[in-house]
């Protein structure tokens, strides 16, 4: 990897951070370039150089000069006239423009990332889950979205840190259709990916407002038992410590794309005492994103906070008398790699007999209250 010279041209794309953030962690060495930056600005290259425009008789010569003296071996070119003409210059002369230029090209690039979404939308669209379920009364099975509508839901829940992925936002996306109406409560929200997703559909299906529950504070956070020390020690003083006031930041510019979220930054055990509080006055008051209406009803009951064992039963036994009939509980990580405090929950959730309708995808299980 030392042989490997990496140019960026042009710099001022903004792809191109993206690409040298990954180069940097493979400690690769960058070159920037670019015909109308002076400087590499705050992009983390190694060296910095202007270069004409590719149109520009004079641009050949510098161009070449620079393969040379940097050792150039790799072109990253994010513009699409750019890596055209580059891809040109390899043709007509490969042995002086012997650089490997990065591809795919970078209109192709940018639809492979619509296209995984789109592909997950036709998949979502072709399967016929809650048309299976049989109904509980009263409730109504609502119609499925648009191609564009999931694939753009899909996209949009890529770009937000966090690990519920795209199986469980399928089951995200069936069972929205037969929500009853009420609110929708997160416990453990972090930036809000299952948060935003939760809160996306409910706004298209008129369902309700998403309420995150989360201290978002490194004090208020402790420990999800032995079992779990490889991820405990995230809490402790070191470089890699979780700041979660930043988290709570990357939350903030997360959910503020939409108009029905709200959030109670505290522990589970005491914000039910601050929703039961708003839900004599019908609302909360957020300080980042305004007064949001609650009805005290729960729709869906999403538990993501702490997995010990004794936390999760203490979310379970504060929250689901909150959820309605017909309502659902989700325990996430049900199937957990680092210890057994949601299976051991959810087990004693399904030995109530208050729910009509289980299952799980991906680590999470799904239950529907009768």
């Amino acid at each position: 990897m030392k042989d490997v010279k990496l140019l960026v041209f042009p710099l001022d794309v903004d792809t191109s951070k993206k690409f040298i953030a990954v180069a940097k962690a493979l400690e690769l060495s960058v070159v920037g370039a670019s015909s109308e930056m002076k400087s590499a600005g705050d992009n983390a290259v190694d060296e910095f150089l202007s270069l004409p425009f590719i149109t520009d008789e004079d641009f050949m010569g510098a161009f070449e000069d620079a393969l040379s003296t940097y050792g150039i071996t790799y072109i990253y070119a994010p513009h699409t006239g750019v890596w055209s003409h580059l891809k040109s210059l390899q043709e007509k002369n490969p042995d002086v423009h012997n650089y490997h230029l990065c591809t795919p090209s970078p209109y192709n690039a940018d639809w492979l990332e619509f296209e995984s979404s789109y592909l997950w939308s036709d998949k979502l669209l072709s399967e016929h889950f809650v048309e299976n379920l049989e109904l509980g009364e009263g409730s109504l099975l609502q119609p499925k979205l648009s191609r564009g509508g999931y694939a753009s839901l899909h996209k949009q829940f890529l770009r937000i840190p966090g690990q519920c992925d795209a199986n469980k936002l399928v089951a995200l996306a069936h069972i929205a259709r037969v929500l009853p109406k009420g609110d929708l409560v997160e416990i453990g929200s972090l930036s809000g990916r299952s948060a935003f997703a939760i809160g996306w559909l409910a706004g298209k299906y008129q369902i309700g407002n998403i309420i995150s529950i989360d201290p978002w504070e490194n004090a208020k956070t402790e420990d999800q038992g032995e079992q779990a020390a490889i991820l405990n020690r995230e809490l402790e003083s070191d470089t890699d410590v979780i700041d979660f006031e930043k988290v709570f930041w990357g939350y903030i510019g997360t959910i503020s794309l939409l108009n029905n979220a709200g959030y109670i930054r505290d522990i589970s055990s005491k914000a039910i005492d601050a929703y039961n509080r708003a839900t004599e006055k019908e609302e909360i008051e957020c300080p980042e994103l305004g007064t949001v209406a609650i009805s005290g009803k729960v729709s869906m009951l999403h538990i993501d906070g702490n997995h010990r064992y004794d936390h999760v039963c203490q979310d379970i036994e504060s929250w689901e008398p909150k959820v309605i009939s017909g309502g659902w509980v989700l325990l996430d990580d049900y199937v957990w790699a680092f210890g057994d405090g949601p299976k051991r929950a959810g087990d004693g959730l399904l030995a109530t007999g208050r729910f009509d309708v289980a299952f799980s995808m991906s680590d999470t299980l799904f239950l529907r209250k009768r």
